[in-house]
């Protein structure tokens, strides 16, 4: 093990650039449950509605029907709710600080990476913290 970790620090060393692309997996660590797979809030079900989570909070599903996007958002929000970024989190934080050209690109939206210090964030999913409305200007951040 401490063979590997030496190649890796070895690597980060030299890079004159780092992507680090991350998902739900980072944040299970931090005790939230992912969505779907193993342990997921929703492994192997339906919705209440009798669809797939990821048509529930589909943009399509946003536009014609935004009251069950917004109730699994709300349920996979709440889940963050006392949750917090862990060590995994910091390290890449870290690791940026002394690279500044470190990016991370996260599905994440629990906000978690920037929480730990992260500044070079690709949000392909935004985040729970920051919500705007796409027929007008309001925007909530929290």
């Amino acid at each position: 093990m401490d063979d590997i970790l030496s190649v890796v620090a070895d690597c980060i060393l030299k890079a004159e650039s780092i992507l680090f692309i991350v998902g739900a997996g980072l944040s299970a660590d931090s005790g939230l449950p992912t969505y779907r797979g193993v342990g997921g809030l929703f492994e192997g079900v339906l919705t209440q509605e009798g669809i797939p989570i990821e048509e529930a909070i589909s943009k399509n599903m946003l536009q014609s029907c935004p009251e069950v996007t917004w109730k699994y958002l709300w349920q996979i929000g709440a889940a963050c709710h006392k949750a917090k970024f862990n060590r995994a989190h910091e390290v890449i934080a870290q690791i940026e600080s002394w690279k500044p050209d470190t990016w991370v690109l996260t599905q994440n939206i629990d906000g978690f990476e920037r929480a730990a210090g992260s500044k070079n964030l690709i949000q392909v999913h935004g985040q729970l913290s920051e919500l705007f409305c796409v027929n007008c200007s309001y925007i909530m951040s929290g």
